[in-house]
């Protein structure tokens, strides 16, 4: 994995260390209107395979999944019992649903944490992805897996925002154009902050 574009060194340079305290990362994604706000912890792993397009993995949930099925992901869940890190879980979260070992990912660094209107706030950690990675999808929680050339989802022009309403409240939700399957909510919201923190406009 030695071998690293300027695009991915600038992509490195622009993250949170993975030494911070997630606690103290900024928040970004949904904002309800009462102040008793406490989302449950998650983490996902936002994967750069070290191929030719440097290509970002996304899973497809499964459709037996109780919730979100079918839907375009990230590999990732909540903690389990012990993990006292983002890393820990998004690693763990990943070699569970898509046979990705661990000794194959050089993580990089973290984004800003994101609310979902699910009650969750999830911590992304990027990592590259040896080429040689043998990527085996648990069909019990993805059905397949593809990637996004890191170019397209480093392009803000690829994501739309869309108003929502919801109790009242209007909120903001995002969507990505992938060229394959389309990408929504908390996905290509995360996505869009690793293109805005690398362009230099995220939040914090």
């Amino acid at each position: 994995m030695a071998d690293l574009s300027a695009e991915l060194v600038r992509l490195a340079a622009a993250l949170y260390p993975l030494s911070s305290d997630s606690s103290n990362l900024p928040v970004v994604g949904y904002r309800p209107p009462r102040e008793d706000w406490t989302p449950a912890p998650a983490a996902v792993l936002v994967p750069i395979r070290l191929d030719a397009d440097h290509g970002v993995l996304l899973t497809v949930r499964s459709r037996s999944l109780p919730h979100h099925a079918g839907q375009v992901s990230l590999p990732g869940g909540s903690p389990d019992p012990g993990e006292v890190s983002p890393l820990e879980t998004a690693l763990r979260e990943a070699n569970e649903e898509i046979g990705l070992k661990p000794s194959q990912v050089r993580p990089l660094g973290m984004l800003p944490c994101f609310d979902t209107i699910t009650a969750f706030r999830i911590v992304p950690v990027v990592a590259l992805v040896a080429e040689a990675a043998v990527i085996r999808p648990n069909p019990a929680e993805v059905s397949e897996t593809f990637s996004v050339p890191l170019a397209r989802v480093l392009d803000l022009a690829s994501y739309r925002c869309h108003a929502i309403e919801r109790d009242g409240q209007v909120f903001e939700a995002w969507s990505m154009c992938s060229g394959h399957r389309p990408v929504w909510g908390a996905t290509a919201a995360i996505l869009r902050e690793l293109a805005l923190l690398v362009d230099g406009t995220a939040a914090g």
